[in-house]
């Protein structure tokens, strides 16, 4: 009897630990984000625990594996209102929250198909969904049908990827890590086809400091550099062999765009937290003047003479001018009455192209006096600009809505990116990004453009056709 006891008890434990063990896989569902209602407080600086990934992380091989016979999947897609099929029959959301869609397949499931009008459609095995979830989340971004945006590649790139610039000679792409301790490099290449490789990690030697934000190639000096935000420098590299040459400190607190005169001879670095613009020798690396400016300042632009620095300033729809001959800030321009936040500016043709972050627009203002020739909004959290290869268009990077708890969680929808005619800023194209693209770059022939996933540690690149 006592043997019977024995071994009922045995079976009984087992039975119990397959059962929660079971259970326990059931009930792993992604966490979710309340949805954001605000467009304020846009704050750049990472939250403490957030865990770096030190090298870059490759995708997750799609698994084949037959799926169980009960099987949920959360999905974001951009756009939003792509539908979801199984076969000819198409699924719809058991539910729906913060932009994500929650989905049930059964294990005779078909393959899946993402569709929406005017873009292309996407196909999948349906037992590739495990190995293809993020965090928790399937990613769905689908590409246009027509237009000037074709998606070549993309590719990993370490924590919270700010910025991004191409070399000159178009052979290297930089990308500064605002949560790493350096500068992923990777090697670009068009052969038969455009080919991203991942070629190293610079970062300054037994460097502890995370914070690397802007980026600038300096064509005469043939040197890369790029701003540090976390040790108030601007770090140096040989632009050939990636060695470290120097640092420099910019004697104010946040450092983050880096610009040069057009002759080169002066470097200019905006400080973020001590609302002032470093000049420094660009020969020497000796800090010239530190220029107070009364606010935040974050991009910046010289006249093509080098006789005006035009500074955006972050906490308004305001414009610094720095009189470079008397080095001093001498005036401001304000855009807008409506609460803005001014984060870069371009000047061409006797204009400046500046982006609000807070309003998602992107302004055109006469550069001689300020007044508002145009403006369109483009989406929320507009970050980036640049102009393409002949300045005839203007790229511009949105972030999407904001997590309301916090900038660094993914928010309810992807981000974008949009070209914009420069002449009246009409819309040439728009390609959906992922969580939060932000850094852009234009290949020095102008073919190509790339731009950065901040929240996914992912880069995109992508051909530029004619339209």
């Amino acid at each position: 009897m006592k043997l019977q006891y024995f071994i009922c008890s045995i079976l009984l434990c087992m039975i119990m630990s397959l059962f929660f063990s079971c259970s326990a896989k059931d009930d792993e569902l992604p966490v979710l984000v309340p949805v954001h209602t605000r467009n304020e407080d846009i704050p750049e600086t990472p939250p403490a625990e957030i865990v770096a990934e030190e090298t870059p992380i490759p995708e997750p091989e799609p698994g084949l594996e037959p799926l169980p016979s009960a099987f949920s999947f959360a999905v974001k897609t951009g756009p939003a209102e792509v539908k979801v099929f199984s076969g000819a029959e198409e699924l719809l959301p058991v539910k729906t929250e913060a932009g994500v869609r929650y989905f049930n397949l059964d294990d005779d499931a078909e393959t899946i198909f993402f569709r929406a009008d005017n873009f292309i459609t996407k196909e999948m095995d349906p037992r590739e969904i495990p190995g293809r979830i993020r965090r928790g989340v399937l990613q769905i971004k689908l590409e246009p049908a027509s237009g000037i945006f074709h998606l070549e590649e993309e590719m990993r790139t370490g924590n919270q990827p700010k910025s991004a610039v191409f070399s000159a000679d178009g052979k290297r792409i930089f990308v500064p890590l605002l949560n790493e301790t350096g500068v992923d490099v990777f090697r670009f290449s068009e052969a038969e086809h455009p080919v991203i490789q991942f070629e190293k990690r610079i970062s300054i030697p037994d460097g502890k400091a995370r914070g690397f934000v802007e980026p600038y190639i300096d064509v005469i000096r043939n040197e890369f550099l790029v701003s540090n935000m976390d040790e108030n420098k601007i770090h140096v590299f040989d632009l050939e062999s990636l060695e470290y040459k120097t640092s420099v400190n910019t004697g104010g607190t946040m450092p983050k765009v880096i610009t040069q005169s057009p002759d080169g001879s002066i470097t200019a670095v905006s400080n973020w937290l001590s609302h002032d613009i470093a000049l420094i020798d660009s020969e020497t690396k000796e800090r010239i003047k530190l220029i107070p400016v009364g606010a935040v300042p974050r991009g910046m632009s010289f006249s093509p003479d080098g006789s005006i620095l035009y500074a955006a300033l972050f906490d308004g729809p305001d414009i610094a001018l720095v009189d470079m001959k008397e080095q001093k800030h001498v005036d401001t321009f304000t855009y807008s009455d409506a609460v803005g936040a001014a984060r870069h500016v371009l000047f061409h043709d006797e204009k400046l192209y500046v982006s609000d972050m807070a309003q998602g627009r992107i302004y055109i203002l006469q550069a001689d006096n300020g007044n508002v020739l145009n403006s369109v909004r483009v989406g929320p959290n507009v970050n980036t600009i640049c102009f393409s290869h002949d300045k005839s268009m203007l790229f511009v990077s949105s972030r999407g809505r904001n997590n309301p708890v916090d900038y660094t969680i993914e928010g309810p929808e992807f981000g974008t990116v949009t070209a914009l005619h420069s002449a009246d800023l009409s819309v040439a194209g728009k390609v959906w990004g992922r969580n939060q693209p932000t850094g852009l770059a234009i290949s020095p022939d102008g073919n190509y453009l790339v731009f950065t996933d901040f929240l996914d540690a992912n880069m995109e690149l992508y051909r530029i056709s004619a339209e």
